[in-house]
């Protein structure tokens, strides 16, 4: 059997094993995935990539190639209720997208499904480097103290063995990795089952020049969403219709989806043509533990949550990417292998968290008790406002009242943090500070921090470290601002991981900048503060 090698091997090719391929090929680890469907997937399933998202595109300039994808009529917004499409019009609201961030991050939400992202994040991924193989899967493996031994089936030459050094499961909500490894799961548990019908029908006529993102639909034969999938002139849609408890998707054929379109359109003799059909679970849970040794929970098989507020896949991508530079620094030998036991220290906690929020939105069409009510969080704080605590975190003295959140309009710039968001001018040209973290350690410095940028040009630091210090090119009341948001006096710096949190601040320049922040890289890489 033929064998081959990697550094990281990644089970499952939809959004988030593609992102963790992306995010490592950044980082120049050599990276392996596979995906035992043969394409990617022609079902939109996760509709629109949240700010935090695309904060993330940004930094890799991929901005500009999501939002080129965006869905057909995105720019509306928002979200048509009906008895059905030809039926009586119900409400009309604003859709989840069309919130501003607060001044919160420099990027907004882009309303694009799987199947137009999955497409951009793989060309980026096999550009840089990574090797995504579809048709291919991974039928067992074993691990030891040294690397993870997988066999592959698929492609030229049948099976054959792989050798890497982790394995990251993004294999999604049925997870045959976890099971493998043994580790359960807890939450709430499944709610309902719908289905994805793709569809062909010509259904201008019913729209009758209405704008909307999503319809959604409800009468006594069928309740679920409708969405268009192609631009002008397309005859292709989507209708996701919740099953009844007593029937799987697997029941359902074509002329049984027909009917469910026809019922959703309100035309009983309506021309359908079926392209394909989908069932998934609305469910809400969390893995008991995100890594088995040299193994790693990503996205789906770590957490699935209700898609009330587009939480999910883009929970996922955030876990790939604060995955991807811990591999890296810890197979670079930069960092001890124990900076991998901060991935969970710090995505659990806000794995709970956000199921929880996607939960009450998803209960708050049949109402909430008080009780749960009380524990709802605003959009912004769900996707900007984890607070981590881990070995890579140098934590301060101090009250901590242990939320797994803060309010990110007014943020404190503690540790554990995401940077707060502010414009800085790099080259002469005016952009949001997130747009700096491509992957490295940052250093920002006050405007009296000069002493900081001869501390981060030190060769003997454990590992690389830019600097910028904010008031040297901006303008005053820009560096007023960030050393409000960031709790530290003109002199001070944070010191902000390549995934844009910060890891430590000292609020004044110390007597010897160069060795103070040695010291705290070195926590960092060691993956503790003791």
């Amino acid at each position: 059997m033929a064998e081959e090698t990697t550094d990281v091997l990644i089970v499952g090719g939809s959004m988030v094993g593609l992102a963790q391929a992306l995010f490592l090929a950044q980082q120049g680890v050599r990276t392996l995935l596979v995906e035992r469907h043969p394409e990617i997937s022609a079902h939109p399933r996760a509709q629109a990539a949240s700010p935090r998202t695309m904060e993330l595109m940004r930094a890799l300039g991929l901005e500009e190639a999501v939002r080129a994808q965006e869905n057909p009529y995105a720019h509306y917004g928002d979200v048509l209720q009906v008895e059905s499409l030809t039926g009586a019009e119900l409400g009309r609201f604003d859709g989840p997208f069309r919130h501003d961030p607060n001044e919160v991050a420099g990027t907004g939400w882009t309303l694009i499904g799987q199947d137009r992202l999955e497409p951009v994040l793989r060309a980026r991924a096999e550009e840089l480097g990574a090797d995504v193989r579809f048709g291919t899967e991974m039928t067992r493996f074993t691990q030891d103290a040294d690397g993870v031994t997988a066999v592959l089936r698929g492609g030229a030459g049948g099976e054959r063995t792989v050798r890497a050094a982790y394995l990251v499961a993004a294999d999604g909500s049925r997870a045959p990795v976890r099971s493998a490894l043994g580790i359960g799961e807890h939450g709430p548990g499944v709610f309902g089952r719908q289905m994805n019908v793709v569809f062909h029908a010509d259904l201008d006529p019913y729209v009758a020049g209405r704008t909307f993102f999503l319809c959604f639909v409800s009468n006594d034969r069928v309740k679920g969403v409708l969405g268009k999938l192609g631009g002008d002139g397309s005859d292709r849609w989507v209708l996701a219709p919740s099953l009844p408890p007593d029937r799987q998707h697997e029941e359902f054929g074509a002329e049984d989806c027909v009917e469910l379109v026809r019922a959703a359109v309100g035309v009983p003799d309506l021309p359908v043509r079926i392209e394909s059909a989908t069932g998934w679970e609305i469910a809400a849970r969390v893995a008991d533990g995100f890594r088995s040794g040299r193994v790693l929970l990503a996205g789906d098989c770590a957490h699935v949550m209700p898609p009330t507020g587009g939480f999910g896949g883009n929970m996922g991508i955030q876990d790939a990417h604060n995955l991807a530079w811990k591999l890296a620094l810890v197979l670079r030998g930069a960092a001890d292998p124990a900076l991998l036991d901060s991935y969970e220290q710090e995505r659990a906690p806000v794995a709970e968290f956000t199921v929880d929020q996607g939960v009450i939105r998803y209960l708050q069409r049949s109402g909430l008790d008080a009780a749960a009510a009380a524990r709802h969080r605003p959009e912004s704080t769900v996707l900007f406002g984890h607070v981590y605590r881990s070995g890579a975190v140098l934590a301060e003295a101090g009250p901590d009242d242990g939320a797994p959140v803060e309010d990110p309009t007014a943020p404190s710039g503690r540790p554990g943090t995401r940077a707060p968001h502010l414009p800085v001018v790099r080259s002469g040209k005016e952009v949001p500070l997130h747009d700096l973290f491509d992957g490295g350690f940052w250093l920002l410095a006050g405007p009296d921090g000069a002493g900081w940028e001869a501390a981060c040009a030190e060769p003997s630091l454990p590992v690389a470290v830019a600097c910028h210090r904010v008031g040297a090119e901006e303008p005053a009341v820009t560096a007023e601002r960030f050393l409000a948001r960031y709790g530290v006096g003109a002199s001070g710096a944070v010191l902000v991981r390549p995934d844009g949190f910060v890891a430590w601040r000292a609020p004044a320049l110390p007597g010897d900048p160069a060795a103070a922040l040695a010291t705290a890289l070195a926590h960092v890489l060691t993956g503790t503060t003791g």
